[in-house]
């Protein structure tokens, strides 16, 4: 008996294994147990059973002993269960992809699927170790995973009968079968070889225990697999990877991409073929409570509508070390290296390969459609690419007949929002009215519109819950706690709402067809992030990712670089935090600077030519004219000859769209993919900046500027090498600073300009660096800077003391605008919008301000007062505890809410919460592990709200008594021009007129409700100036300023080598004419002490030239005597008058030196004069430099001849080293033949 059981395994298993032997199966058929040893598979067989990816190939697979046990009397409850204990595969990469069988599954079981299907698809399988050795060209790798399981599960999840593993369909034939599959760990290393990846380490990933939930869908008729489900769930992972890993994972991904790209294109859609050709069959609803309808819902609930691909990650930590190298940067804080961590929280990414691109995605598990507007931007391309393809393939006058919609595919797949891709489906041709006078007079259109219906899509989507990248830690920061550098601003997101959502859709035909396809599309929508502003974890990042990133090859294929890509951030805010120079006892010194947008968007896409906003040509084109219109003429000044155009050729030619790809007339898949996509814009719709932090304002925002729609226009040159830009401001722009808030945006350009010196310095160390540039063009129509100074009328002070602040009675009304958990830098106009959403609360409660502390003892700020008879300085007035200045910033700018209108559904729609879909236990408990989180999450953050020290009290003073005065200054034609290129940063400014408004005494608050008031009137009211009053204005600029910097050679150190960051020298040139300024005597004083620096510096060269201006100075102060004159007005004109200061901090002032010559001749004659000078005093100091350097290259050569001669000494003992081992190889050789000829006439003896 037994022997005939072995005979007959023998003959099944001898097609799946090589010399198998009756003496390696041990068998009891009476327990249902049997053994086999040393068990090796056939590769070719197993490759196409397992239908392996066409870039792998099987070269071998053993199993050292495998064990199985059957129940016989239970085989339709319990399953067969197959033991194995050590299995070793080998995998190789095939470059071109191997031919693949179809349906090779379907066919090796073969037949309509019956009892024994039933029986081979519930076994249970447990391998104790998994060993995968993985070769290709460019690497090599090794999977070890232990303790593999793999079982069938009911759809909940749980361990059950056999009989519930598997739901069957009463009406469409099909069958769904569940199983899970468990390891306990894995281990994956991986080693790039080859000469470009000598010195890369080795790469080591560790993964714990991870669950895959399995749903496979079946045909009855022929046991083939129609559609299957997998998702992955791993446990935490925790990763720590250097700069050299990452390159060696970049280089294996990037050996692998070319393979893997061929081999999946060709399998998606000859799969993809097969799947559009199969009939989709509907359930049938029928009445009753039947078994029969039971299974028709339970398998309707669990169906798999489409293959899918799914990773859950819970949590994901990343720790990132820098190796020393290029990768370093030579920061002296970040010279002993750093590390950065990133935490990911509700990781899921999803992979559908066979799309309809008329389908709907409902049924994909967790997406949220209606949470996000890639939908209809999708839908709109997808309408557009059609309309063109029509007009390119057929491209004769249509008359319309009956105007319909156009086909929309399957009729009962609608898209939940309301939007869906206008693509017609395979029947939209013979179905849809005609659009023609007759049907039968365009036949190419009726292929093109069948064609387009089996359009089908490949889309990966991503989503992120939360992330947070801490600031790089150093050895001087390790016991120090995390800061944040990057993350969610919770507060402002709805429970469920997620934090990053992306999608790249690949747009394909099924089987082997050249049609035209949409290019492909790449969205990404950040949620509220806060971005702070860190010297030291900026510098480490762009020293990191470049290096690593150099590791990836150049792809010269235009398909992988020509992609649509559309990113939106919502409420994105960048945060600049002040330093250790911050003063408590600074009452207005604000800790921290926010810079807002309601959204801000990146594109490379156009807008269509009917939009009126921002993003189209058009737009590109306004941008282009505003520049020309601003720039002064050529050869003026602030320009010169050797400048960079800032409007470069690739602006110009786009704008007019004469940058067009040629595609050629023959069709291809990149028929359509004409327009070019280099050029990019950004906008903020619109951006506002608030400073946070101050004591005076009780911890609440204080405005900077206010509400205004931003612009950019970017192209690039050789790569990111060269950078172009050009940006413009939509309207009129305010701004208001105080004495203490210039000193924090002084210390704040302190570290910006280093952080840039910096980044200059770390391209320049990167290896075949290009000549870098940037060009960046900012024009503004008109801004109105309004400086807060102190206030000189006498007796109107107000009082330091809070205490003394007599209590406001509140206005209920007032409390109407107030709202509890919105963020107090939010927009004005999103936060009246979304009261609804961001405030539960119905009602206010009323607290009292703490007093404050008696040792806080304001200092004396800078400030002039006149009145009485002292003349002591006075500082500014001391701040009661006030209402939010939110609460009255909802009036900052009609036109701010005009351009953030738009937003509104971008922040409604995420909190449209979908229900988890149940169906499916993996992802349930994904949602549910996440809304934990999340729950946690915000109560920490309600608590931390609760106890926050800024929030502000009702019952106290509700407006600032203190008194201010205001100068504002309104510029007109603004046009900054910022040139950075090697060794060399030049920046010029031109305004065409300045105008002054002074305001004597105003209470602070009062203040802010006119400023906002009349800003918002002027906003309304200005309009772009005419041309003839642009040109009225070319003439010369009223104000002309430029500031140089060069940079000077590196310090050595000493061993002759340079380190640091190279010593720089500034100039500050500027030229002012044909002004006529009025001016009351006390703003003046105050100005002088509103300009006055906390900091010691060296003085900044400067060369001011005025002409023509007049200034008329009014005396506004109270005199000193009853016995005084009336004040009278000083008035000052000035013909010509050149100031200068050199590098010693001396000015001079006097007229410009003239000679007897022509004006022309004369001014060119001093330009060369004053530039000769400067060349001297720089080839002055370059002379001292180079003496050092001489000194040092002298040592230096010394060296190299030392070197030299070791060199050829080293040479010469390398070839007698070689003679040697010849002549070792020629001895060996030699008794070599001799042993052979004594062997030899040993047996001639024998």
């Amino acid at each position: 008996m037994v022997t005939i059981i072995k005979n007959q395994l023998l003959k099944h298993l001898s097609r799946y294994t090589k010399n198998l032997s009756p003496e390696q199966i041990s068998l009891s058929a009476l327990r249902g147990s049997g053994e086999l040893q040393d068990l090796t598979l056939e590769e070719d067989l197993l490759t196409e059973l397992l239908e392996l990816p066409g870039w792998v190939r099987l070269t071998s697979a053993k199993c050292n002993r495998a064990s199985f046990r059957i129940q016989w009397t239970k085989l339709k409850t319990v399953p067969i269960v197959l033991n194995l204990d050590e299995v070793h595969i080998a995998l190789e990469v095939c470059e071109e992809p191997r031919p693949l069988s179809q349906n090779a599954g379907a066919a090796a079981m073969g037949g309509k699927y019956s009892y024994i299907h039933k029986v081979i698809d519930g076994i249970s399988v447990a391998v104790n170790l998994v060993q995968i050795d993985f070769r290709c060209d460019a690497f090599t790798s090794s999977v070890q995973i232990s303790r593999v399981t793999v079982e069938s599960r009911t759809p909940d999840g749980r361990k059950g009968d056999l009989r519930l593993t598997r739901i069957k369909s009463p009406d469409t034939g099909q069958l769904l079968i569940f199983k899970e599959l468990e390891w306990q760990s894995a281990r994956i290393e991986a080693k790039a070889q080859g000469a470009a990846a000598a010195n890369l380490p080795p790469l080591r990933l560790l993964l714990g225990n991870t669950h895959c939930r399995i749903v496979i869908k079946k045909r009855l008729s022929d046991c083939a697999v129609v559609g299957s489900r997998l998702a992955v769930r791993p446990e935490p992972l925790a990763w720590a990877l250097t700069d050299g890993q990452l390159r060696a994972a970049l280089a294996c991904a990037a050996a692998l991409a070319g393979p893997v790209r061929r081999a999946t294109d060709q399998a998606t859609r000859a799969k993809a073929a097969r799947k559009i050709e199969e009939p989709r069959e509907q359930i049938q609803t029928r009445g009753g409570g039947s078994e029969r309808d039971i299974l028709a819902r339970m398998f309707a609930k669990h169906d798999v509508y489409e293959t899918s691909y799914h990773l859950l990650a819970p949590r994901i930590d990343l720790h990132l070390c820098d190796d020393p190298g290029l990768g370093r940067s030579e920061m002296p804080c970040l010279a002993g290296g750093g590390a950065l961590q990133v935490t990911l929280l509700g990781m899921q990414a999803d992979l559908f390969p066979y799309h309809r691109a008329a389908g709907d995605r409902r049924h994909w598990k967790g997406y949220r459609e209606a949470a996000t507007p890639h939908s209809q931007w999708l839908s709109q391309a997808l309408s557009s690419f059609c309309a063109d393809l029509l007009d390119t393939l057929d491209p004769r006058p249509i008359t319309p007949v009956n105007k319909v919609p156009p086909p929309m595919g399957n009729g009962d797949t609608n898209v939940s929002n309301g939007s869906k891709p206008s693509v017609p489906n395979n029947n939209s041709a013979s179905n849809a009215p005609s659009t023609t006078p007759t049907s039968q007079a365009s036949p190419t259109r009726t292929r093109i519109l069948q064609q387009l219906g089996k359009l089908m899509t490949t889309c990966l989507v991503l989503r992120i819950d939360d992330f947070t990248v801490n600031k790089v830690s150093t050895g001087s920061r390790s016991r120090e706690a995390p800061r944040p550098l990057v993350s969610a601003e919770r507060a402002t997101l709805p429970g469920d709402a997620g934090l990053l959502h992306a999608e790249l859709t690949f747009f394909y035909y099924p089987g082997d067809v050249c049609f035209p396809v949409p290019a492909p599309k790449l969205y990404v929508q950040v949620s509220p992030v806060r971005v702070c502003v860190d010297v030291p974890s900026v510098t480490w990042l762009c020293a990191f990712l470049p290096h690593v990133a150099a590791a990836l090859p150049d792809d010269p294929s235009d398909s992988a670089t020509y992609v649509d890509v559309r990113a939106e951030a919502i409420m994105p805010k960048i945060v600049l935090e002040a330093g250790p120079e911050h003063v408590s006892q600074q009452r207005d010194r604000p800790k921290e600077l926010h810079i807002c947008s309601a959204r801000a968007t990146l594109t490379n896409v156009r807008e269509s030519a009917r939009s009126t906003g921002a993003g189209t040509r058009a737009d590109l084109a306004a941008i282009i004219s505003a520049v020309r219109r601003g720039a002064p003429a050529a050869g003026q000044f602030p320009s010169a000859p050797d400048d960079l155009d800032p409007l470069h050729e690739q602006f110009l030619l786009h704008a007019d769209q004469l940058d067009d790809i040629d595609r050629g007339t023959a069709t291809h898949g990149s028929l359509l993919w004409r327009e070019a996509r280099g050029v990019w814009c950004a906008r903020a719709e619109p951006l506002w900046a608030d400073f946070c932090g101050a004591r005076a304002t009780n911890y609440k925002p204080s405005p900077l500027l206010d509400a205004t729609p931003f612009t950019a226009w970017i192209c690039f040159e050789n790569g990111f090498d060269r950078i172009w830009a050009l940006c413009r401001a939509g309207g009129l722009c305010g701004v208001q600073v105080n004495h203490y808030q210039l000193l924090f945006l002084l210390r704040q350009l302190e570290r910006v300009s280093e952080l840039a010196a910096w980044l200059s310095h770390q391209a320049a160390r990167m290896p075949g660096a290009d000549q870098g540039s940037l060009v960046a063009a900012v024009v503004v129509p008109s801004v109105e800077l309004t400086l807060v100074l102190p206030t000189s009328c006498p007796g109107q002070e107000s009082s330091r003391d809070v205490d003394s602040v007599p209590s406001v009675p509140l206005d209920t009304s007032s409390l109407q605008d107030l709202r509890i958990g919105s963020e107090s830098t939010m927009a004005p106009s999103m936060l009246e919008r979304d009261s609804g959403l961001l405030a539960t609360q119905a009602s206010v409660d009323i607290f009292s301000a703490p007093p404050l502390p008696a040792e806080e003892v304001a200092p004396p700020s800078p400030g002039l007062n006149f009145g009485g008879l002292t003349s002591v300085r006075r500082g500014l007035s001391s701040l009661a505890a006030s209402l939010d200045a939110a609460l009255t910033r909802d009036e900052r700018s009609d036109a701010a809410s005009t351009a953030s209108s738009d937003s509104d559904r971008y922040v409604v729609v995420g909190l449209a919460a979908e229900s988890p879909d149940l169906a499916d236990l993996a992802f349930h408990e994904f949602e549910h592990g996440r809304a934990a989180s999340v729950g946690v999450e915000m109560a920490a953050e309600v608590v931390e709200r609760s106890s926050s020290p800024s929030e502000h009290s009702l019952t106290s003073s509700c407006k600032r008594r203190d008194l201010i005065s205001t100068c504002t200054f309104r510029l007109s034609n603004i046009h900054l021009v910022q040139q950075s290129t090697t060794g060399r940063s030049v920046m010029r400014l031109v305004a065409d007129d300045v105008a002054i408004d002074e305001c004597p005494a105003i209470p602070w608050d009062e203040f802010q409700i006119r400023l906002k008031n009349k800003f918002s009137m002027r906003a309304r009211a200005w309009s772009e100036p005419s041309t003839d009053e642009y040109e009225r204005r070319k003439i010369e600029p009223k104000i002309a300023v430029k500031l140089a910097r060069n940079e000077l050679p590196r310090i050595l150190n000493e061993k002759g080598e340079p380190t640091g960051l190279a010593p720089f020298e500034e100039l500050m040139e500027a030229r002012l004419r044909d002004l006529s300024l009025d001016l009351n005597m006390s703003t003046a004083l105050a100005l002088s002490e509103f300009i006055e620096d906390e900091v010691i510096l060296p003085p900044m060269p400067l060369d001011v030239l005025i002409e023509n201006m007049r200034l008329h100075l009014i005396e506004d102060r109270a005199p000193r005597s009853i016995s005084s004159p009336p004040p009278q007005p000083l008035d000052l004109d000035l013909t010509t008058l050149k100031l200068r200061r050199a590098d010693d901090g001396v000015i001079h002032l006097g007229p410009p030196q003239v000679t007897p010559t022509t004006p022309d001749v004369n001014h060119q004659a001093a330009q060369e004069v004053e530039r000769l000078a400067r060349e001297n005093e720089e080839l002055r100091k370059r002379m001292v430099t180079l003496s050092r350097i001489a000194e040092d290259n002298r040592d230096l050569r010394a060296k190299v001849e030392e070197a030299s001669v070791l060199r050829q000494c080293v040479h010469a003992a390398q070839q007698e080293a070689a003679a040697l081992l010849a002549d070792k190889h020629q001895l060996l050789e030699t008794v070599r033949l001799l042993q052979e000829q004594i062997s030899g006439g040993c047996r001639g003896k024998r």
